[in-house]
């Protein structure tokens, strides 16, 4: 008698994750259907039903998956005993990286966006709450740097937003350039951050 075939569906998950953001980034969020999706994955389209009952479901998931990730990395960057602008320096560096690697997601996530201001729908609220998050990591260890004295007091509000403004301007320029070294913006961040550094 043959032996049942052992699927991990989380890895099912992220494989059609990769396969819908590779789709729609050749054919773009609006000119990709799920028919074409399940075709790609060699999965029945009820069989994808059961990962993802539509696009945006897809999005969520992978804003979902990408920041856990980022997550799961810095949670203890408020327990490090070093540079706070360090620690922030590195946060948003990877941020800047990840994006690189995940080229097809930006760009997808871009026509994303577009096509949901259109359509003058609401952003999903999981994508929100996550951007929200970062921010507010970000604010948290602003202030940390603050309290330890190698960060001037700044406007920790303000100064959070315009770090999450350098990230999002490259997140923007990869989006619909689609092939914008991060370099630059790396360097940007730098000087910014070195700025804030308490003399």
């Amino acid at each position: 008698m043959p032996v049942p075939k052992i699927i991990d569906h989380e890895q099912r998950k992220v494989s059609i994750l990769r396969a819908a953001f590779r789709l729609f980034a050749e054919n773009g969020y609006q000119n990709t259907s799920l028919s074409q999706l399940a075709e790609v994955c060699r999965i029945s389209r009820p069989t994808l039903y059961l990962y993802f009952r539509d696009k945006e479901e897809i999005f969520t998931y992978a804003v979902k998956y990408y920041t856990d990730k980022m997550f799961s990395s810095y949670k203890n960057a408020l327990n490090h005993t070093g540079s706070m602008l360090a620690q922030i320096q590195r946060f948003t560096s990877d941020i800047v990286l990840r994006c690189w690697y995940s080229r097809d997601f930006i760009t997808s996530l871009g026509d994303f966006v577009v096509q949901k201001r259109r359509d003058d729908l609401n952003f999903p609220t999981e994508i929100r709450r996550r951007t929200v998050k970062l921010d507010h990591l970000i604010r948290r260890m602003l202030r940390q740097g603050i309290k330890n004295g190698e960060i001037r007091p700044v406007p920790v509000e303000e100064t959070a937003l315009n770090i999450m403004d350098l990230v999002q301007a490259y997140m923007f320029r990869l989006a619909i350039l689609n092939m914008v070294d991060p370099k630059n913006t790396l360097q940007v961040l730098e000087a910014f951050l070195e700025g804030l550094r308490k003399n």
